[in-house]
């Protein structure tokens, strides 16, 4: 052995160099004499290897040493999901956040998810190449060592390993997460959902409407107690009996910014109509000379109207006379109207009676405007007031029994001035003064298909048959032309929505994040296990030294990973063909 020992400090030639390549060159060695040098040295170098590690096993100590900074890779890991899931939860359900720069969520969330990736790659090629040398503890095909190699190094290598490797080994179980792992990233970008909602507006939406205040709409006349509407509520009231206006047109000046907005419930004063069929009333009266005949029908209240089978007359209406069936009691009343008409020739003629009521009262609406379109429906009528039929002089106030007024409903009684609605004695009887002349008139038909009329707003009440059902759209439309004149010219209050616009926000999808968080997990598991597993093996994870120093002909060769780092730093290699092969040998 001291022979040995002696020798490894002689210098060497290869076989093909010349014997006197320098003066003083020691004799070479005989093929016998090298043949035990290589075996002497094979003996020293296991002999040290052997001593090392049954040193290392006798030596207690940390069992994860060696893996520092794995370990600080899995707490990066941890604390970036960790920071995932807290940016996350900050987020649900916020409005998608306006960053400088352009940065958005997803961004962030994508670095995040980044560093959680490398962080978990590391520890787990690392641990990956650890099990390799522990494949070899027990003897198994050389080949293994770079299929092992191979999966530390990406998902690729992985897939390989885990369809050639038995599945219950733990090199099978870091393969998996490997190739899992690829699909972290899709994963955490289906967590963000960016949705739309609506959300209120700081900008301000409104309905016109005719409010609390008195209503006073009315001019001079010929004389007192003459008084009559000014023009453009008199070019309301045509509009009204031409039916320009129906009882569902929207003509009230809405103003929403944002094209949707919500109102609550609200009121406003208007005016109403009721019409009844009042046929069954009518008292017939006929005589005839010959083969003519002669009809008259008369109502209780002494309206009348005559018609024979020779010279057709189409209606007689009126609005003078006391109603018949109506009873508007309470009501603030502003023109009664009855009529009697024929549908036509017939022996006896068609004959219906209609009676109707115009007066002021409170309506009740809801509203919303959705992308654009203004929707307004009709919940309620009152007529309630303190009107007294014949008392001309005196204001009239409308009490709703239900009252609705800022957003808040009251029932009576009730302690609100803004649920009075008044209307000025002076208003009402200029309203009738107008109304009235209009509402009465006559037609005849005395020769077929030519009918004649005694004004055009006769004409317009009869419509096509003077029946309940055309007189009856005629004051329907009258009563909405003069509330959407009330309310857009007269009173032109306004009733305050809520105004909405759209803003996108963030929503997580939870069920996602199920992926990276169980592959954090299992890599921890993973990481765990095999420092475990290789607590008493020398710890050379992925560093080739183990392999080099294996063969390498230089001194002080020693098992441990970080004292084979600090010799490599001293020692120069050189690879050179031999008679057994390529080596890599120590090139002092």
């Amino acid at each position: 052995m001291d022979r040995l020992k002696d020798s490894h400090r002689l210098t060497y030639l290869k076989v093909e160099d010349p014997l006197d390549s320098a003066p003083g060159t020691p004799r070479p060695l005989s093929p016998n004499e090298q043949h035990a040098f290589e075996q002497g040295q094979q003996h020293a170098q296991q002999h040290a290897f052997e001593q090392a590690y049954a040193h290392s096993q006798l030596s207690p100590g940390f069992w994860g040493a060696g893996w520092s900074w794995e370990i600080v890779s899995c707490v990066i890991a941890v604390g970036s999901l960790a920071g995932i899931i807290v940016v996350l939860y900050i987020f649900d359900g916020q409005s998608t956040p306006d960053w400088p720069y352009g940065i958005t969520l997803n961004a962030l969330i994508s670095v995040l998810v980044t560093v959680m990736k490398a962080a978990m790659a590391f520890p787990i090629t690392e641990a990956l190449s650890q099990l390799k040398w522990s494949w070899f503890n027990e003897g198994n095909k050389l080949s293994d060592l770079a299929l092992l190699d191979a999966a530390s190094r990406g998902a690729v290598g992985a897939v390989v390993v885990l369809f050639r490797f038995i599945p219950r080994h733990l090199v099978t179980i870091g393969c998996f997460i490997i190739v899992i792992a690829s699909a972290i990233a899709p994963f955490v970008q289906q967590v963000i959902a960016i949705d739309m909602r609506p959300v209120h507006s700081p900008e301000r939406s409104s309905i016109q409407i005719c409010n609390s205040s008195e209503y006073n709409d009315w001019g001079e006349g010929a004389g007192p107690g003459m008084n009559k509407v000014p023009l453009s509520t008199t070019g309301a009231i045509y509009t009204g009996i031409f039916e320009s206006s129906s009882p569902n047109s929207n003509s009230i000046t809405m103003d929403c910014p944002t094209g949707n907005c919500t109102f609550a419930p609200y009121q406003s004063l208007g005016f109403c109509s009721k019409c009844v069929n009042i046929t069954n009333s009518l008292d017939l009266n006929k005589t005839g000379f010959g083969t003519i005949e002669n009809y008259k029908y008369t109502l209780p209240n002494n309206w009348n109207f005559t018609t024979s089978s020779n010279m057709m007359y189409l209606m007689n209406a009126t609005s003078d006379r006391s109603f018949v069936q109506l009873d508007p009691t309470g009501w603030p009343l502003v023109n009664n109207f009855t009529a009697i008409a024929a549908g036509g020739y017939g022996v006896p003629p068609d004959i219906s009676a209609t009676e109707c009521a115009l007066s002021f009262c409170v309506k009740s609406y809801e509203a919303s405007v959705k992308n654009g379109k203004f929707s307004e429906k009709l919940i309620d009528t009152d007529t309630t007031s303190n009107y007294t039929w014949g008392s001309s002089t005196q204001n009239i106030a409308l009490t709703p029994k239900t009252c609705y007024y800022n957003g808040s409903t009251y029932h009576q009684p009730y302690d609100n001035e803004h649920c009075t609605f008044g209307v000025s004695w002076l208003s009402q009887i200029a309203m009738s003064n107008s109304l009235r002349p209009l509402l009465k008139g006559k037609g005849s038909l005395f020769v077929s298909n030519r009918p004649s009329w005694s004004s055009d707003t006769a004409r317009a009440i009869y419509g096509e048959t003077g029946n309940l059902t055309e007189i009856s759209s005629m004051f329907d439309s009258l009563a909405s032309a003069l509330t959407t004149h009330a309310r857009s010219k007269v009173c032109a209050a306004t009733t305050n929505g809520t105004t909405w616009t759209v803003e996108s926000y963030v929503h997580v999808r939870w069920l996602w994040m199920i992926l990276p968080i169980s592959l954090v997990a299992f890599t921890l598991i993973f990481f765990i296990a095999t420092i475990w597993n290789t607590r008493n093996q020398f710890i050379w994870k992925s560093s080739p030294l183990a392999l080099l120093f294996s063969n390498v002909d230089a001194p002080e060769v020693h098992p441990d990973l970080s004292k084979m780092e600090k010799t490599s730093q001293k020692i120069k290699a050189k690879l050179e063909t031999t008679a057994n092969g390529v080596r890599l040998r120590h090139h002092p």
